[in-house]
């Protein structure tokens, strides 16, 4: 007989499986889901679904609102100022360490990396689902690097929790059209990490994800 999931694993099934459905775009920004019809898409029983929510409550991902249900976040001109700025901090002061610290050859590998996409991306179609999910896997590499520098786990998740939202934004509003031009930004970015200078570094980073948010915005 099969033994039965503890419930705080249970838990963490339904919090991962609800992050999977949200990426997948089989929940939307801004939907109201029963908790019933949510447990059957993460096919998770309701205790553990319930625990879930309220982590995902915590995080933002969700509005758990009486009498109508469980309204997945939904994307506007808040949200998305208030991801790119907890980026210009956290990010910031990472890649002003990370000017310092990284290894000749990890910039190297940054570099030849986006510079093999740059060229995919311009010689192939921006639509192709394996292309733009090997040049998003570049582009979240390289910021999940420098902060991950920091080696301080505090900041690294809070880095994760924001960056759900960043795919959130990405996912339903962004057109993979804007690829090329991120991984130019990013080279900018690598150039500068190699002549050492934390403050040019911190200023090309600052404009790569100015850049980013008016993208978000649609301007």
């Amino acid at each position: 007989m099969r033994k039965a999931k503890p419930k705080s694993l249970m838990r963490e099934v339904a919090y991962e499986r609800f992050k999977a459905q949200l990426f997948k775009r089989n929940l939307s920004p801004g939907q109201f889901v029963s908790q019933g019809e949510l447990c059957a898409l993460l096919e998770v029983p309701l205790g553990p679904t319930r625990e879930a929510l309220k982590r995902l409550e915590a995080e933002n991902l969700v509005r758990l609102i009486p009498q109508r249900g469980i309204q997945i976040a939904d994307i506007g001109v808040t949200l998305i100022h208030e991801a790119f700025e907890f980026r210009v901090v956290i990010e910031g002061a990472a890649v002003r360490r990370f000017a310092q610290t990284a290894s000749d050859e990890a910039l190297v590998t940054l570099e030849r990396n986006t510079t093999e996409i740059l060229r995919r991306l311009d010689g192939g179609s921006n639509e192709d689902p394996k292309l733009i999910d090997a040049a998003l896997q570049v582009d979240w590499g390289m910021h999940d690097q420098m902060v991950d520098s920091m080696h301080n786990h505090i900041i690294m998740a809070a880095h994760r929790q924001n960056f759900d939202k960043i795919r959130m934004i990405r996912l339903h509003g962004r057109s993979p059209r804007y690829l090329p031009l991120a991984m130019e930004e990013h080279l900018k970015v690598i150039a500068a990490l190699k002549s050492r200078d934390p403050e040019r570094a911190a200023a090309a980073l600052q404009d790569h994800l100015k850049s980013a948010e008016h993208r978000a915005l649609g301007l």
